[in-house]
């Protein structure tokens, strides 16, 4: 009776699965990389469902359930399909209205019999429910709709999300641009404040960065992404400034205790930026 592309309520959803991962050892820090394993997302897709930010369906939570050796009814309580008819239920649905298909949420209640009449009736058709106005239902056994809701269809973004932090607007954005050109999800930043404060809020999947921001380097960026939900995620480092000794040694140290790519000189060879994170995340 549930259609594996059913959508649950998020936030709840998310709730249980933190603590399943909790349950069997997967420590707070390791959730959005187990997860964005498990359901093959990238890693910020990944926080977003377990933030409740991006919608679940029946198809995702069974395949955690799964490979926890769970039953999907540790994370939700499914309706079983003798019962579903005897009470009203949210189903995925096509509105049929003036010749027009609509997806829908229809809250769909027991058989109309004994010459019970409703506005608007639901018809299960080869697994699919299908809702009309009764004086336009084709025959066949027809259900109670109690309500009806129509949403926007939302797209979820599956890209590699990429944060550009350089405090020189036009090289940030022409980097961001042609980085979303090519396929990425890319924002651009330009202090070290607004940086980190997204950082905190949202991990990306990766990052590149100018070492010297203003009158600071990126140093405490990089700090804070390597303590970040997401702190094994690529760090490309751009310098106008190789041939500087005390740049150089800077950069040098945090490529040791940081683990950080480049330096990539500038003025930035987009292609090349490209390519870098390609690798990184072997596409």
């Amino acid at each position: 009776m549930y259609n594996n592309h059913q959508k649950f309520d998020s936030q709840s959803i998310a709730g249980k699965v933190r603590e399943l991962f909790l349950h069997h050892g997967i420590g707070k820090r390791q959730h959005a990389k187990e997860l964005s394993h498990i359901l093959d997302l990238s890693f910020s897709h990944a926080h977003r469902k377990l933030k409740g930010q991006s919608p679940w369906t029946l198809e995702q939570i069974s395949r955690v359930a799964v490979a926890l050796g769970e039953k999907p009814a540790a994370i939700i309580d499914l309706v079983p399909e003798s019962d579903a008819l005897a009470q009203t239920m949210a189903q995925d649905a096509i509105f049929w209205v003036a010749g027009v298909e609509l997806p829908c949420v229809g809250y769909i209640g027991d058989e109309l019999t004994g010459g019970r009449l409703a506005e608007f009736v639901a018809l299960l058709q080869e697994g699919q429910w299908t809702i009309y106005r009764a004086d336009e239902a084709p025959a066949g056994q027809r259900f109670c709709v109690e309500l009806i809701e129509i949403r926007p269809n939302s797209v979820e973004d599956e890209r590699l999300s990429i944060a550009v932090l350089d405090d020189a607007h036009q090289v940030a954005d022409e980097l961001t641009k042609y980085l979303n050109a090519q396929g990425f999800s890319a924002v651009a930043f330009y202090d070290v404040a607004s940086f980190c404060q997204a950082l905190i809020k949202s991990p990306f999947d990766g990052y590149v960065v100018d070492w010297l921001i203003g009158q600071e380097t990126a140093q405490k960026c990089i700090e804070t992404i390597r303590t970040s939900d997401h702190p094994d995620a690529p760090v490309l480092v751009l310098t106008g400034q190789l041939g500087t000794d005390l740049r150089e040694s800077e950069i040098a140290r945090a490529m040791r205790d940081y683990d950080v790519l480049g330096p990539y000189e500038k003025p930035v060879r987009l292609h090349v930026i490209e390519a870098a994170l390609q690798r990184c995340f072997n596409l």
